[in-house]
């Protein structure tokens, strides 16, 4: 029942309301992370994230990637936050690749959701990725397997990205304030 809504629901989708629908997909999509425990949250996001797919490719067949001349920066980089969460549907997510590619090349979209998208289809597909942008996160995180490391800095930097070094400690961090009880003590 709820994908017969869903799929009513986003025919009523018109250029007008396409900000506030786009915004209202991505809500649902991060509220999961406050979910506790973690396993209800996993579900949560699972449950979530299929939900929103029929509206997220409806968009994209109706309006192509959402750049910003349609929808603003925000929203715009909301959507590919959604897109990036459709893992389940790799051919969708190669296809909004391409379209978004062009956006990039026009400076209608962000280079660095683009490489991050680029990313997470190469490692789905068990492939290395080339900007480095997936990682397995800890205190001491580590980049996912990726093509000719020494430059990737290089790569990063061609798409608005933070010297690989910088990100991995941003990581960290991240890491750190998600799971404060794992951050080493420091001893004067």
């Amino acid at each position: 029942m709820l994908l017969s809504c869903a799929t009513t629901n986003q025919y009523h989708l018109i250029k007008g309301n396409l900000r506030s629908r786009i915004d209202s997909l991505y809500q649902a999509d991060q509220a999961t992370v406050k979910i506790k425990p973690a396993d209800s949250a996993a579900a949560a996001y699972q449950r979530t994230i299929r939900n929103n797919f029929p509206t997220v490719s409806y968009i994209f067949k109706k309006f192509g990637f959402p750049g910003y001349d349609l929808v603003g920066r925000e929203t715009s980089n909301k959507y590919f936050l959604l897109v990036q969460h459709s893992d389940f549907n790799l051919n969708f997510q190669q296809e909004v690749l391409q379209a978004m590619k062009k956006q990039v090349e026009r400076k209608n979209a962000s280079g660095q959701d683009f490489a991050y998208l680029t990313d997470r289809i190469e490692i789905n597909n068990g492939r290395p990725q080339i900007y480095g942008t997936q990682v397995l996160m800890s205190g001491n995180t580590k980049t996912k397997p990726c093509i000719d490391t020494l430059n990737l800095d290089n790569r990063r930097k061609t798409v608005g990205l933070s010297p690989i070094k910088v990100y991995l400690e941003q990581c960290n961090e991240t890491f750190y304030q998600m799971n404060p009880q794992e951050r080493p003590n420091k001893s004067n």
